[in-house]
């Protein structure tokens, strides 16, 4: 009588060793936060240093130019260029109602990509000068997706098992960032960030990454709108005490 391990078992264990080793490394949440500061702008020591200099002082209210940059990342493969969507500006303007509300701004507005003519802060002012704003929120974001396979997919190797075994996670990292700059004189008031974190877990052939960015990225935008206005109420007392 032959003795020996059953094929369909021999599967199951190499599956489950082979996903014990596709485990989750952990999202590199750097790479996304110099992402941020990768622009085409030529920074240097003297740059900065005029930049921190600058003294201006917003108006009370003041017009406010929100812009959404938009960028790819051609050398960076594990970064996500982000898809901003109307809903963003409408959540973030939403969220900036209770500044309005409270006397902060005067009008808040999107400032479309149409019109500005090219990719530094420089036209970014120039655009939001042509209507008029005082300041101008530049949002920028990235996102960043780790697949893997937990202990449920040994079942995968099954053949049916792949359609319905939940063996596949999808762990997703969304982080924002605003800065608020005067149009006028460049200065830098302050900078805002916020990031959402979400896995969703299924099998393999139904799981989508974008479906777990989007929840991270809804996450992100939330607590942004929420931190960002109570970043414009220190800025005006700052500048009530400066004045």
């Amino acid at each position: 009588m032959k003795t020996g391990t059953h094929p369909l078992v021999l599967a199951l264990i190499l599956t489950m060793t082979c996903a014990a080793c596709t485990g989750a490394r952990g999202l590199n949440r750097q790479l996304l936060q110099e992402s941020f500061h990768d622009r085409p702008d030529v920074v240097t020591d003297r740059d900065i240093a005029a930049t921190m200099a600058v003294q201006a002082s917003l108006p009370s209210p003041y017009r406010l130019a929100l812009y959404f940059a938009h960028k790819d990342f051609p050398s960076r493969s594990v970064l996500q260029r982000v898809d901003w969507l109307s809903v963003d500006a409408d959540l973030v303007q939403r969220a900036l109602k209770p500044a309005e509300e409270e006397g902060i701004l005067k009008q808040t507005f999107l400032l479309a990509n149409s019109t500005v003519q090219g990719n530094t802060l420089r036209d970014i002012r120039m655009a939001a000068a042509r209507y008029n704003a005082d300041a101008v929120l530049v949002i920028d974001g990235a996102s960043a997706v780790e697949r893997y396979n937990n202990g449920h997919a040994a079942w995968y190797a099954t053949g049916i098992g792949t359609y319905f075994a939940h063996g596949t996670e999808s762990h997703a990292l969304f982080m924002v960032e605003g800065t608020l700059w005067d149009v006028r004189t460049g200065a830098l008031y302050g900078t805002q960030t916020a990031e959402g974190e979400t896995t969703l877990i299924g099998p393999a052939p139904s799981l989508e990454d974008k479906n777990a960015v989007a929840e991270a990225k809804d996450v992100a935008m939330t607590r942004f709108g929420r931190e960002l206005t109570d970043m414009l109420r220190l800025l005006r007392e700052k500048q009530r005490l400066t004045n």
